[in-house]
């Protein structure tokens, strides 16, 4: 056995398929990916629209954070909701309302307050999209496997945030607006692809109301969530501010602005591809090395890369570059290690009530790294900014390093 692996739980999902439904799931990954488009449409033409609107950085952290916010606060109904009602209604009701908001945002957004409460209706949209996905392949897929499957599912996440930044910066040309209105067609496309691919499992009967107080009251969970949360701390922050550190690096360089801006996005985008891979490799990992080994080593040597990266910017882009392809693939790799952990701790009757807290407060960090590191920036630089993106994903290595002396934890392997 591994030294970091004990016994684990009965896990508190749904009854696997024989056979692992592979083909089901790129289904659903393609739907994910639609649902992702409006994703970094914002961060696409952050540049731009600070110099437009006049905004100060900590301005245009907000404006991203306002979409985790949304999410945030949504995620705690909608993720519960679907131990209730189940997931289909849920998941097709919000990809129709990501793309009407998105729309909203290309046509109404002129200025801090507006962009800020549209992008937080965007929010609301991914929020029943995301772990809703999630919860189904979670319970699709067996034990030996899920960490694999969810690897595959959340780097969908990563994959549709590059594909988000890469079509947002070929649109940009265009026009902002155009760009904006353009992306909303993304979780259009998506609802019709869910409407073949998202179906309920076959439950024991629904609870009445979400079950808040079993899932608050599991604290072995709680030590993954708790680290999920640090994950997201540093995940977020880095995905809100690369693109704008790296048309930094080519502004240095002597590119206009605006050209800059679209070498970043490109270049952005490939990175976030990268950690989109990685994902994807991390949950096979994490089926074999265990949970908890997994986490404790990807946590840290991403905190190694935020704390490393802001202090290059003089060195220009032979050394930043690489470093930040590093980084792509570290930042998301145990993303699906942790979730899977999360969800083998699930209370019976609570998998969506338990994944719910978990985004919730993973999603609450989202709202406040990117925020943090916008005032950091504005007042210290790039390398202080970075740099309090490594503390988050520290702790949460220290959190789930020191879980051993706490019950049990979920630790899967697969058969040797």
């Amino acid at each position: 056995m591994h030294p970091f692996s004990v016994e684990p739980p009965s896990p508190a999902v749904g009854r696997p398929a024989t056979r692992p439904p592979w083909g089901w799931l790129a289904l659903l990954c393609a739907a994910e990916l639609g649902t992702m488009v409006t994703f970094a449409s914002y961060t696409a033409a952050q540049p731009l629209l600070q110099r437009a609107w006049d905004l100060s950085a900590a301005q245009a952290g907000a404006i991203f954070a306002a979409q985790q916010a949304g999410y945030t606060v949504a995620v705690v109904v909608l993720s519960s909701l679907t131990d209730v009602v189940g997931v289909r209604r849920v998941y097709l009701a919000s990809a129709a309302w990501n793309a009407l908001a998105a729309a909203l945002f290309g046509l109404g957004a002129a200025g801090f307050l507006s962009a800020l409460l549209l992008r937080a209706l965007i929010g609301v949209g991914l929020a029943g999209t995301y772990m809703p996905g999630m919860r189904l392949v979670a319970e699709t897929f067996p034990a030996h496997r899920r960490a694999t499957a969810l690897g595959l599912y959340v780097a969908g996440f990563g994959a549709g945030t590059a594909l988000s930044l890469f079509v947002s910066g070929l649109l940009l040309p265009l026009g902002v607006r155009r760009m904006f209105l353009l992306t909303a067609l993304g979780p259009a496309l998506a609802l019709l692809l869910a409407w073949g691919a998202v179906r309920d499992p076959v439950r024991t009967a629904a609870p009445r109301r979400p079950a808040f107080r079993a899932a608050l009251r599991n604290a072995a969970a709680l030590r993954y969530i708790g680290a999920y949360a640090a994950h997201n701390w540093e995940l977020f922050g880095m995905r809100a501010w690369l693109p704008v550190y790296l048309a930094a690096l080519w502004s240095a360089q002597g590119l206009a602005l605006p050209e800059a801006t679209r070498l970043a996005t490109s270049v952005g985008s490939a990175v976030l591809l990268a950690g989109a891979i990685s994902n994807a490799a991390g949950g096979w990992v994490g089926d074999r090395l265990g949970r908890r080994a997994t986490v404790v080593l990807v946590l840290s040597a991403s905190a190694a890369c935020s704390a490393a990266i802001g202090w290059l910017l003089p060195l220009g882009p032979g050394v930043v570059l690489p470093v930040a392809v590093v980084y792509g693939l570290l930042v998301t790799a145990e993303s699906s290690t942790l979730s899977s952990a999360v969800a083998e701790h699930a209370p019976p009757g609570a998998l969506g009530t338990t994944m719910a807290v978990q985004s919730a407060l993973g999603f609450i960090a989202t709202i406040l790294g990117p925020a943090l590191f916008g005032l950091l920036l504005d007042r210290a630089g790039w390398g202080w900014a970075f740099l309090s993106l490594a503390v988050a994903p520290l702790l949460g290595a220290a959190l789930v390093a020191t879980a051993g002396s706490f019950g049990q934890q979920a630790e899967r392997s697969a058969p040797r």
